[in-house]
């Protein structure tokens, strides 16, 4: 059920694509490369087999999030699709773990253009079909449309066809309206459980392939329910920052995580929610509209 927060006027008409100039590529190769990568990150690799790209994280050993990327499988290549500026930290990390494994670990930033083909009308965007074209639908959300990896030396007129130009803005907009978190931009390293900034229904995580860093504390953040916060979207007008309080009354019940007007996301205290649906009116800043994404699930207790 599509709530008011995303009954407004639609931006797009069409399809539109941008150029994600804000991310990069790392290529695995190597004969232990699939094994590296199923030992380390926080989603099942098998899923690969049906799947071509899969969401995923890498955790400190203390459970907190580090890095999330894309996992994309070309016959025996795989391509991990991340914020360019943490490129050479997530690098480094994969080194340190790799040992003395087969696998070699490469910028590919210059083979590909990283694509996303979406929309904010229904039916979504067609998945495109041309020669040497990596094309997938967003494994975190179905309507973030179509994502993908397409080759330096191919004219995007020829890949999306009746799709306009958008800039990368419009999409992070259309990303946060959606309540989509992504790791560098809207959630901090180090600092945040993957559970509290929405990745288990963003399917970045597996409670069933076994061992990986961070393992035991997410396994047990999620059989415990210990979580006590979590990112929730919400538009407003207000000039904000990062960091900025989010109050009902004097009492603060959220802190932006990351602002693009007017949408937005904030890590909100999940005993809070009833100040947030019975008091709107007295929610500060006055304008801001402060709820849970759809695709969130809520446990029923908090206690």
């Amino acid at each position: 059920m599509i709530t008011s927060f995303l009954r407004e006027c639609i931006l797009m008409s069409v399809s539109s694509f941008a150029r994600l100039e804000s991310r990069s590529l790392l290529r695995l190769s190597g004969k232990d490369a699939e094994q590296l990568l199923q030992n380390i990150v926080t989603n099942d690799l098998d899923l690969l087999k049906a799947n071509r790209a899969i969401f995923s994280a890498l955790l400190t050993p203390q459970g907190k999030f580090l890095h999330d990327f894309f996992v994309i499988k070309d016959g025996d290549i795989f391509y991990l699709d991340v914020l360019k500026e943490r490129q050479a930290d997530l690098a480094r990390r994969l080194t340190m773990y790799k040992l003395r494994a087969d696998v070699s670990i490469e910028d590919a930033s210059g083979e590909y253009s990283v694509i996303a083909l979406f929309s904010e009308e229904t039916p979504l965007p067609e998945m495109p079909n041309a020669e040497g074209l990596i094309a997938f639908e967003d494994p975190r959300l179905k309507e973030l449309g179509i994502r993908m990896l397409v080759p330096a030396s191919a004219t995007l007129a020829s890949v999306v066809n009746n799709a306009s130009e958008a800039n990368e803005e419009l999409y992070i907009q259309h990303r946060l309206k959606l309540g989509v978190p992504e790791g560098g931009l809207d959630i901090e390293p180090e600092k945040n459980f993957l559970l509290e900034v929405n990745f288990e229904e963003l399917n970045a995580i597996s409670f069933s392939k076994g061992c990986y860093i961070g393992q035991e504390l997410t396994a047990r953040t999620k059989h415990r329910a210990k979580i006590r916060k979590r990112l929730f979207r919400f538009k407003s007008n207000t000039d904000l920052t990062i960091g900025d309080s989010i109050k009902v009354g004097e009492k603060e019940i959220a802190k932006v995580q990351s602002f693009q007007a007017p949408y937005g996301l904030a890590m909100t205290r999940l005993d809070a929610l009833d100040l947030i649906s019975s008091e709107p009116a007295n929610l500060t800043p006055s304008d801001i509209q402060l709820e849970k994404p759809d695709y969130v699930i809520l446990p029923e207790t908090t206690d």
